[in-house]
């Protein structure tokens, strides 16, 4: 091989299987960190919800019983929840990749306590649960229900459809 230079086959191997190697280490991190940061936006919403709440109580002297009583989670088109709150119907709301809903108890003689949680789901992959992160009116920050479900695996994802 006089004057002519490359890679010799093994040589390309090499770099190849490195690569491989980053790309299986850095994928994972990478969608863990998308799915965090969705995670995050749920939070934020949770945070507006509670506010909502808390101003729906002081206007009605009740929490909201359903999602699109309140402002922030009128799905398009839909105002007539916010007027004829709760008789739309509408139960969930659809925002941000996350499902929110209120859940509410009743007490036993049917009246409304001064309770609400409001949630947050998304099932993200079929192997993991579901991403379910709720906030009530007794807690302050955002509580995450299923921690395992933001956690991506190469090896389930290849091997459990």
């Amino acid at each position: 091989m006089n004057g002519k230079q490359g890679f010799t086959l093994v040589e390309v191997l090499v770099v190849v299987a490195i690569i491989a190697i980053l790309a299986t280490v850095a994928t994972p991190a990478y969608i863990n960190y998308v799915n965090r940061s969705k995670q995050g936006q749920a939070e934020s919403m949770l945070f507006t919800a509670r506010l909502e709440q808390e101003e729906f109580y002081t206007d009605n002297g009740r929490y909201a019983g359903t999602i699109q009583c309140l402002p922030s989670f009128v799905t398009s088109g839909n105002t007539s929840c916010l007027t004829n709150c709760p008789a739309c119907g509408a139960k969930n709301a659809l925002i941000q990749y996350y499902t929110f809903y209120v859940n509410q108890s009743i007490l036993a003689n049917g009246a409304t306590p001064a309770y609400y949680q409001v949630a947050a789901t998304r099932k993200i992959y079929a192997f993991a649960g579901t991403d379910m992160v709720t906030i009530s009116s007794n807690t302050t920050n955002p509580t995450v229900q299923n921690t395992d479900a933001l956690k991506f695996s190469v090896f389930q994802w290849l091997f459990n459809p």
